[in-house]
């Protein structure tokens, strides 16, 4: 028999209180760790909940302090990392998920010593598939978790097998506390009050007797619970525990030795892929929790807007600036993706804490997007200062003769040929030489035409004019300027710039083409759009001629959950009918259509939680009063395109509700997720079908995804693209076979509190999306892309033609073929002339791509995901197995 003592404390860094109240008793208990350490010469190591923020956050209250962290961690007897945070898998990239284990890793060398190589889960809301690869990329032993994994008959030593096929050695905790499980079997506490030794060797028999035959004889004794102090009596602990069992074999770990002994030569059971199982049985506590995937679609979609930002922007951008050697910049992107990361903190990230928390979250990520902001001035700038004239003072300044070179900047690494709309600033210090009205003059606006680079005109329609507003270009150079928003359609290098000119029109400019064909209707010549009388639309795909009827479509159920699970009252009332309807066309043109559909729900306001006159609680009912809840939608369709835009406003006047939108598909058999590096195929319906009936958590029909979710078979599909925040969707076994995408849900219980009001969302929320209509033969790369597309925001600028010379443009680099571009950044040791690729395969058959460079890299190196080099390799044509992430150095002169 053997006994493995692990002892921690789980930190949540905020949650049921803020961050700076949760971080003194962060400092009190590192207190009472330092004086344990100090007392007791026995006691070995204690382990920091596999994070390395908690460094930082004491240090910058207690710097006398660090000397004395320092020593403990290189002494091995203080486990921190491997994360910087413990992230939620699901609602996080996993280029996310890399940078944290990164970022982990900097700074546990930074105090001395490499991080704790265990890759510690213990209390996220289930795993996505590739974290075994992801933990393997890092050189991590295995991985330990709770929630969530898959039960295989009791068994707690498995293999965790990723889609690529790499294995790791898992540890699944106990089921009923996991983390906690001997705090409270056992010790009977997380309180640090003197232990009484016949009560523990009691309670220590009676576990081992009662759980003997899960743990096989190879117990893990994990003494660790959610902000609890270290246990003074640990060394005593183990001399009672191998007082109580002189035979066995007593290890006072960090799950080190346990990947060590126990994975040898005997045989495990496997898991495989992603791990959402609910509580299943009665002594089963450990609920994966999957609602989280809903909740706070704010904090969801502040979150993904910067990511977007990060990965598809600044992170190429910068590398192709250090490739170059510009590496001055390299701190503040770092800066920017530390600061996204406190964020990522599973209480954070899943919207369950209390609403002062998510407000101090949604402060961060506005920091973060205001370091982005300035970021993308630097490419601005940087590009502009190539272009200028020498000798120009003012690169700011209107045209005199209403030429302007209009730059566009594509990060992603292949070509874009797609309508966009981009605001052109027309500085009004000189007016502009030619302006253009209808008859008699009512409105007038600039008059001007756009050309390609190899001169041909591009069409393009004026969608808004705002005039005399004020614009900042550079710190305290602020102008009155005209501002256009224009829609077209050019070619837009991969990877680089692109230059429209801009000139005045001797001529009105004026369009009468039209997508329109009816009063509620568009095509493009491959899809046909038409709004129904109710505001649902159809869509038909004039290639197949399959067509998917009644989309933008909702329905809504009432909510008395939390941040943690969705939960309908007894009684509850599904509104699945909108009472009125309208529609307007808002833009028409050669290029672009759109079509504005407001449906109004009439709905109770809120819930009430009745009373008696004996001051007893009598139960939940809609209030009398009702509201007017109204969802304005957009649609829009552009020429040749295979997919339609829309954006959703929610104006949310209505309290405790789950609102849906369904997406009728007629495709049965199941779909396809998009998760972190993964594509994933799920049934219709639940998983376990009626099984979880009984089980104390009820399997859900909605599952998360990452930002791609559809059904397809022989002759095509459709894709639900979300562009940030949607993160929860299913696929239902009605009729229509829909898609149900959860858009919000309103609720008003947080932890530890009598309600709160944040939760539910008052005001406008937004939602972006797309719908791709796909022919058979599209592949889950090319879904991937046009994602990647709608999440990308373009740089773009215009400068005066007379203060710039021409230059050629050229792609910094460009991917084609069936592999996922999965990042673009500089190096982690920053060194200018390098750069990191990152390319994955999702799917289940090798999968190839050829790299082009317009300077080849003199060395490229295949690297682990922390970016230690395996080996030096050649030729810029790859093939990727099954479900492999690959990484490669660049290196230039």
């Amino acid at each position: 028999m053997k006994f493995y003592y692990f002892n921690s404390t789980h930190w949540d860094r905020e949650w049921y209180q803020p961050f700076q109240e949760f971080r003194k008793y962060l400092v009190d208990t590192t207190r009472v760790l330092l004086e344990i350490f100090e007392r007791d010469p026995d006691y070995r190591r204690f382990t920091f909940d596999g994070q390395t923020i908690v460094l930082e956050d004491i240090c910058e209250i207690r710097p006398d302090w660090r000397p004395k962290l320092e020593a403990l961690i290189r002494a091995g007897k203080l486990n921190v990392g491997p994360w910087y945070v413990m992230p939620d898998e699901f609602l996080v990239s996993g280029e996310a998920l890399i940078r944290n284990l990164l970022t982990g890793k900097k700074v546990a060398e930074e105090f001395g010593h490499a991080p704790w190589p265990v890759g510690y889960v213990c209390d996220i809301f289930g795993h996505i598939a590739q974290l075994p690869q992801i933990l393997a990329g890092f050189q991590l032993k295995g991985s330990v978790a709770w929630r969530g994994t898959e039960d295989k008959g009791g068994e707690h030593l498995l293999w965790w097998e990723a889609p690529d096929g790499t294995r790791l050695p898992h540890v699944n905790l106990g089921k009923w506390t996991g983390y906690s499980e001997f705090t409270f079997e056992v010790r009977g506490s997380h309180s640090a009050e003197p232990l009484d030794e016949q009560t523990f060797k009691t309670r220590l028999r009676e576990y081992v007797e009662r759980d003997r035959n899960r743990w096989n004889g190879c117990f893990i004794l994990s003494d660790g619970f959610d902000h609890a102090y270290p246990s003074p009596d640990t060394s005593k602990m183990l001399r009672w525990i191998q007082e109580a069992y002189p035979d066995a074999e007593v290890i006072h770990t960090d799950y080190t030795e346990l990947f060590d002994h126990e994975f040898g030569c005997a045989e495990r059971p496997v898991i495989r892929g992603e791990q959402i199982q609910p509580a299943c049985h009665a002594d089963h506590n450990g609920w994966q929790i999957s609602a989280t995937l809903s909740s706070r679609y704010d904090v969801k979609q502040g979150n993904d807007l910067c990511q977007n930002e990060l990965e598809l922007l600044l992170d190429p951008a910068f590398a192709a600036f250090a490739a170059a050697g510009k590496t001055e910049q390299l701190p503040m992107l770092n800066y920017q993706w530390k600061h996204l990361l406190q964020n990522h903190a599973h209480d954070s990230i899943c919207g369950c804490s209390i609403d002062r928390v998510h407000r101090q979250i949604l402060s961060r990520f506005e920091e973060v997007r205001d370091i982005g902001r300035t970021l993308v001035k630097e490419i601005q700038t940087t590009d502009r200062a190539a272009l200028l004239k020498p000798g120009v003072a003012d690169p700011n300044r209107a045209a005199s003769d209403g030429c302007y070179t209009l730059r566009l900047y594509n990060p992603l690494p292949f070509e874009l040929d797609e309508v966009r709309e981009v605001e052109l600033v027309f500085p009004t210090d000189t007016a502009y030489p030619k302006r253009q009205s209808e008859p008699f003059g009512y409105e007038f606006f600039n008059s001007f035409r756009l050309y390609d680079e190899q001169g041909g005109e591009i069409i393009y329609q004026l969608k808004s004019i705002r005039r005399n507003q004020t614009c900042s270009f550079h710190r305290q150079d602020a102008r009155c300027c005209d501002l256009c928003t224009v829609a077209f359609r050019t070619r837009l290098r991969a990877a680089g710039w692109t230059t429209v000119q801009l000139r005045p029109s001797e001529d009105v400019v004026r369009s009468f083409a039209t997508l329109a064909v009816g009063p509620a209707s568009a095509d493009n010549g491959l899809l046909r759009l038409e709004i129904n009388p109710d505001g649902t639309f159809d869509l038909t795909d004039r290639r197949s001629g399959r067509a998917y009827r009644r989309l933008n479509d909702y329905r809504i159920d009432r909510e008395i959950g939390d941040g943690w699970n969705h939960v309908r009252p007894v009684g509850n009332r599904r509104i699945a009918a909108a009472s009125r309807a309208q529609t307007a066309l808002v833009c028409d043109g050669p290029e672009r259509i759109q079509f504005e559909i407001t449906r109004q729900y009439e709905v109770p306001q809120e819930l009430e939680f009745a009373g008696t006159i004996h001051e007893s609680y009598a139960g939940i009912r809609e209030s009398r009063e009702s509201a007017t809840l109204e969802i304005v939608t957009t649609v829009t369709l552009d020429r040749n395109s295979e997919r339609v835009g829309v954006h959703t406003v929610v104006h949310n006047n209505v309290r405790d509700y789950r609102l849906q939108l369904l997406l009728p598909t007629g495709i049965a058999g199941g779909g396809f997720a998009e998760q972190a590096f993964a594509c994933l195929e799920r049934p219709d319906g639940r998983t376990h079908g009626p099984l979880s009936e009984p089980w104390p958590e009820p399997e859900m029909v909605e599952k998360n995804f990452a930002g791609i979710i559809g059904k397809r078979d022989a002759a095509g599909g459709i894709a639900f693209l979300s562009r940030a925040g949607l993160h929860e969707a299913g696929f239902l076994e009605d009729e229509n076979r829909s898609i149900a995408v959860t858009l919000l849900r309103a609720f008003r219980r947080t932890v530890q509190t009598d309600g709160e009001t944040d939760g539910q969302l008052p005001g406008d929320r937004e939602f972006d999306y797309a719908l791709d209509l796909f022919p058979a033969e599209r592949t889950f790369a090319e879904l991937v892309r046009a994602e990647q597309k709608l999440r990308v925001d373009l740089p773009s600028y215009l400068i005066a033609s007379e203060l710039v010379e021409s230059r050629p443009d050229q792609s910094f680099f460009t991917l084609s073929g069936e592999l996922i571009y999965s990042a673009l950044k500089p190096a982690e040791d920053g060194k200018p002339g390098s750069a990191v690729l990152r390319l994955c395969n999702p799917t289940a058959r090798p999968a190839s791509g050829e790299l082009g460079f317009a300077a080849p890299p003199r060395r490229i190196a295949l690297c682990r995901l922390d970016e230690t080099e395996i080996e030096e390799v050649s030729g810029l044509n790859l093939t990727l197995r099954p479900g492999e992430i690959r990484t490669l150095r660049l290196e230039w002169e």
